[in-house]
């Protein structure tokens, strides 16, 4: 009896005592414990799904970013497209209004101010045309007739020639709808003119001399087209002259904005 209750005794103190001095063997072990009793997940699974979510977003940002790059790239060309049509039009335009003032209206401009001068020169000391063939008459100087014809076919005449081979060669350029009522005029006037200056000729071609002269010589009508029209053509190729100075210089100014334009648009590429 005492030797049994010896050995259940001090069997009971080695438990107790290893119970007393007993000690984790792996503090994770009591953390993992704690996690699953609690049921917090493991720091293994919480890397893999954040890793996970972070390739996810990943994916979708890049999905994001290359629809974003191609819309505008696509964006981009049609903009560039449609500037590139606007500036064509501009550039056909300033093309057109430079070929309307250096074929056709700079030229004839520049040759009705030569003719308008010479004769104005010419007249400056009668008063005009009518009164000098009016004293040529009265004073039955054919002398002054013989001078005024003279000068009319190796002056006058071949710049009016020049003009109408400008209106004729470079019609296209007009820049009216209807053919300018100026042009009819001066057209009319040269049709005239070179009906009246046959009757100067002589047998041989040439221009009559005084000893061959009539009494119809010394009459305007044998010595003048009779159609005026010469200061409102110059007027009107002045105005246009002005007008289209103004559209191109308005289309250089478009152009170069439009080239500043286009070289950014350049520049967007996918």
């Amino acid at each position: 009896m005492n030797i049994s209750y010896k050995f259940f005794s001090s069997h009971v103190c080695r438990i107790c005592h290893r119970s007393i001095n007993w000690e984790p063997k792996s503090p994770v072990s009591i953390a993992s414990a704690s996690r699953l009793y609690s049921g917090s997940p493991s720091p293994k699974n919480s890397k893999s799904e954040d890793n996970r979510s972070k390739e996810k977003w990943w994916s979708i940002s890049n999905e994001w970013k290359i629809i974003t790059t191609i819309g505008i790239g696509i964006a981009s060309w049609f903009v560039n497209a449609k500037q590139d049509r606007i500036h064509s039009r501009k550039q056909m335009k300033m093309n057109l209004v430079s070929s309307q003032l250096k074929e056709l209206y700079g030229p004839l401009y520049g040759n009705r101010i030569v003719a308008e001068t010479s004769y104005r020169a010419a007249m400056k000391e009668y008063g005009g045309l009518r009164n000098y063939l009016e004293q040529a008459r009265k004073e039955r100087d054919a002398e002054m007739i013989k001078r005024w014809r003279s000068y009319v076919w190796t002056v006058l005449y071949p710049l009016d020639e020049e003009a109408v081979d400008i209106i004729c060669k470079h019609a296209h350029l007009i820049a009216e709808k209807d053919f300018p009522e100026e042009f009819d005029t001066f057209l009319k006037h040269i049709a005239r003119m070179r009906f009246v200056m046959e009757q100067w000729k002589n047998e041989k071609g040439n221009l009559e001399s005084t000893k061959e002269f009539t009494e119809d010589d010394f009459l305007e009508d044998t010595n003048s087209s009779g159609i005026g029209g010469s200061k409102s053509m110059i007027n009107h190729l002045q105005l246009k002259c002005k007008h289209l100075r103004k559209q191109q210089q308005e289309y250089v100014e478009d152009i170069s904005v439009d080239n500043l334009t286009l070289g950014m648009l350049n520049k967007i590429k996918i």
